[in-house]
């Protein structure tokens, strides 16, 4: 790799000298295909995923455009030492960002699990009321049955079947169903004028 940045060491320079747009672009396009190949490696070497090496690449060309018009190639630093920092800086630039994301993620991840949690808590909690609401507003509405239709609505509601009620109770079946069918009509008035 250094005999190949000692090759593009000139063609930096020339890069920079030059003041024709065409041949700079020639020049660019020369670096371009020497870098993109070891860069790729480079990146690909500190464990970068495929699909985000293109991305740095195309950033680190960039950076490298313009950092070739104010390079100053007298002090005999190599340009090779400036494209190491720059693609260190940009590794590491990537890493931070990767990581925020990652926690960003775990974090809108937990937050969610805790809105769900509250949601389903206070879901049970209004269901659990308006359970309760409606328990009181059918025990208020058996008030206004007969001995026998109470008796038979309460344990309709502790899920009796009629021919169970009709035994517990000792009469005939036909008497509870005529019973349930009197309890649903003056259950459903009460409501009705309750609430209308």
């Amino acid at each position: 790799m250094t005999q190949n940045f000692n090759q593009l060491e000139q063609v930096f320079i020339n890069f920079q000298q030059s003041r024709n747009r065409c041949e700079q672009d020639q020049l660019f396009t020369t670096i371009v295909s020497q870098l993109h190949s070891s860069l790729s490696i480079k990146f690909k070497q500190a464990g970068v995923s495929a699909s985000d090496i293109e991305d740095l690449v195309q950033e680190l060309l960039i950076r490298t455009y313009l950092s070739l018009q104010t390079f100053d190639f007298t002090l005999n630093i190599p340009f090779e030492h400036y494209l190491n920092c720059m693609v260190r800086s940009l590794r590491n630039d990537f890493w931070r960002k990767r990581y925020a994301e990652t926690n960003r993620n775990e974090s809108l991840i937990n937050e969610y699990i805790v809105r769900y949690k509250w949601n389903k808590s206070s879901n049970q909690t209004e269901a659990y009321c308006l359970t309760q609401a409606q328990n009181e507003e059918i025990q208020e509405s058996l008030l206004y049955l007969s001995d026998l239709e109470r008796n038979v609505a309460q344990l309709m509601l502790c899920d009796y079947s009629p021919t169970e009620i009709a035994r517990k109770l000792n009469i005939k079946d036909k008497v509870v169903y005529n019973s349930i069918q009197r309890c649903k009509m003056k259950m459903k008035d009460y409501l009705i004028q309750r609430y209308c």
